[in-house]
């Protein structure tokens, strides 16, 4: 594993798992609570992922326009 993802997951996701876990034990409705809040960073991720692909897409794009215009000789009369 590279050191961005042992990062992701000690500051991230582990405390997370843990309030999670503290918060369904709080919940005397059988964690609906911790459901709710996992639904919503679930639709929150997919929301990130779907934004970051589009803009990943357009950025080839970008740079795939610009390195045709860089090949292709200029012509001068």
């Amino acid at each position: 594993m590279t050191g961005t993802s042992w990062f992701f997951i000690l500051i991230f996701a582990i405390p997370l798992i843990v309030f999670l876990v503290w918060l369904m034990k709080q919940d005397r409705r059988k964690g609906i609570w911790g459901i709710v809040i996992v639904v919503l960073l679930v639709i929150g991720a997919v929301a990130a992922s779907i934004r970051a692909s589009k803009n990943a897409v357009q950025n080839f794009e970008e740079r795939k326009k610009e390195a045709q215009e860089k090949s292709t000789p200029a012509h001068t009369p």
